[in-house]
């Protein structure tokens, strides 16, 4: 959190903003004068210092990470890995309206039993879903427009023909919620954009803060008509993979939650709030790599 703090100095104001995490302050020092730009320089005063303050926890991760998977018997890590990819598949579907539940996703994936009363189209994509993660962990390939339609083209290839590796042709709004996605005709232009930004950032910030950004980033284009989510939540996950960083899984329960930061991100025009709340619930969830 970024505060601004004012300060009698022989007899003057000064200006400062504070930031507070955890036990940990940094301040910068504005002048005798409230900026005009003020809302500018705190936003970017806090990225900074929530950068500073986040990365090396998330560095220690990695690395501890890494130990692990070289220590550990490579039964225990197959059977690991394999269970992330059930729960990833049964909670990416699940946040987008599947009925189906873990145990039914688990017997689906692993005995290939179809459970009964089930969408055929909620058992089709799950399947492709865990199919395009298994390929995910596997592949050599960066973030490209190429990689993100064929992946949609596989998620959709038995569902939604006509869609399958499509960008939108029309525009598109929320369900619920006020987020505004880019119109149709400018989601290519932004595509182009996000993955430029990628480039040209992902050695220059963690690859955890880096897929947070890009996420929230595909999100808001939402090139296309459907499986916007589930094609960003896999690109996410590779950041992470590709990295060396433990992969993480938004669970349904935080389904409002995730919505919520996305959309607030928007309103405010600050993608630190989704960023924050990620980094946050990835730094409780790989907490046994800190110690």
């Amino acid at each position: 959190m970024v505060n601004l703090i004012k300060r009698k100095r022989k007899g003057k104001t000064e200006y400062y903003l504070k930031y507070s995490s955890t036990g940990k302050s940094k301040e910068k020092y504005l002048g005798t004068i409230k900026p005009k730009e003020l809302d500018k320089i705190k936003q970017e005063f806090e990225e900074q210092a929530y950068r500073e303050d986040k990365t090396p926890l998330l560095e220690i991760i990695k690395e501890n990470y890494s130990k692990h998977n070289k220590t550990i018997d490579p039964k225990i890590l197959d059977a690991n890995n394999h269970g992330f990819k059930t729960n990833h598949t049964f909670s990416t579907q699940k946040i987008e309206g599947s009925t189906m539940t873990l145990g039914q996703t688990r017997k689906l994936l692993e005995d290939k039993l179809s459970p009964k009363d089930i969408l055929i189209e909620d058992i089709v994509e799950a399947q492709q879903i865990a199919r395009l993660f298994e390929e995910m962990t596997n592949t050599k390939e960066d973030i490209s427009k190429r990689l993100i339609l064929d992946w949609h083209k596989k998620l959709f290839a038995r569902t939604d023909h006509n869609n399958a590796k499509s960008f939108r042709r029309e525009d598109v709004g929320p369900y619920f919620g006020k987020t505004e996605y880019v119109l149709w005709s400018d989601v290519i232009s932004e595509i182009e954009n996000m993955i430029s930004w990628y480039k040209k950032n992902k050695y220059k910030i963690n690859p955890v803060e880096l897929a947070a950004r890009l996420h929230i980033k595909f999100e808001l284009i939402h090139p296309f008509i459907d499986g916007n989510g589930r094609i960003g939540r896999l690109l996410m996950l590779l950041i992470l993979h590709k990295n060396g960083y433990p992969m993480t899984n938004i669970e349904p329960k935080e389904k409002l939650t995730y919505i919520n930061k996305l959309e607030s991100s928007y309103l405010k025009n600050d993608l630190l709030i989704f960023v924050k709340w990620l980094i946050s619930k990835y730094l409780r969830t790989n907490k046994k790599f800190l110690k």
